[in-house]
């Protein structure tokens, strides 16, 4: 019987069938893969303290001592350069060790290392003020002041504009589009359906806000009060539970109102 090999189920053994009183064994394979193995992972605190625990420099240690001794430290009477990789700046030296004639110990540095790149610099309005001397005028006239100023310097109004409002977008702008046959027109649609054009449906259709419209009309005193039967009828479903925290929400809400919150 000719030899038959079927896929390996594995990358480095495959199944051969011989001719012969053993019918198939498994055969491995010549490549360079190996079969997948467990890696260890250092799951305990354990082995993470010993894999953070890296040796020091070479040059912290005592060159005078065994290379075994890793715990070795120098005397007191070396000294170990160890140079940084930038140089120090003076923004991060204290003023304690810069000499008191030091140009760099001025008082606006401090201002300077702590001020931020997102710091608001506001617009100052200062303006610059030269005096000149005219010798040709009277003594009363020698002095003279001129004011100008800077035009690379925004003016206070110019400067009140660039910053948002604290308030935001107002998220409605009134137009004060609607006449006085708007607004009877609209008082006529609220009493003839008071369903159909409910007061979301008014304000749509004339452009303005819900405010304006209870402001203009009011719905008939029917149909107030079939509403406020409806809502009585809510009402007294509610368990007690729902109604003391209704209670509750109406309390909160006049306590914010007088300024008790």
């Amino acid at each position: 019987m000719e030899a038959m090999v079927t896929r390996p189920a594995v990358t480095c053994c495959r199944r051969v069938t011989f001719s012969g009183p053993t019918s198939s064994r498994l055969v491995l394979s010549n490549t360079a893969t190996t079969l997948p193995s467990g890696t260890r992972q250092k799951s305990t605190a354990a082995r993470t303290r010993g894999a953070l625990n890296i040796p020091p420099h070479d040059s912290f240690l005592n060159p005078n001592s065994s290379a075994a001794d890793r715990k070795a430290r120098p005397t007191t009477g070396q000294i170990i350069y160890n140079p940084p990789s930038s140089a120090a700046s003076v923004f991060h030296t204290p003023f304690i060790f810069l000499p008191k004639e030091d140009p760099r110990r001025r008082a606006n540095l401090g201002s300077e290392l702590f001020a931020a790149s997102t710091t608001i610099h506001y617009p100052s309005n200062n303006k610059n003020t030269t005096t000149t001397t005219n010798t040709n005028q009277p003594q009363s006239q020698t002095t003279t002041t001129t004011t100008s100023t800077n035009p690379n310097q925004p003016s206070a109004a110019a400067a009140a504009t660039d910053f948002p409002s604290i308030e935001g977008e107002p998220r409605y702008r009134a137009r004060h589009h609607l006449t006085k046959a708007d607004i009877e027109e609209m008082r006529r649609l609220r009493a003839s359906d008071p369903v159909g054009n409910s007061v979301q449906a008014l304000s749509a259709r004339f452009r303005c806000s819900k405010l304006f419209v209870m402001m203009c009309c009011q719905a008939p005193p029917e149909h107030r009060d079939r509403v406020q039967a409806e809502l009585d009828a809510a009402k007294a479903r509610w368990g007690p539970r729902r109604a003391a925290a209704r209670g509750e929400r109406r309390a909160r809400m006049g306590m914010l109102f007088n300024g008790e919150l």
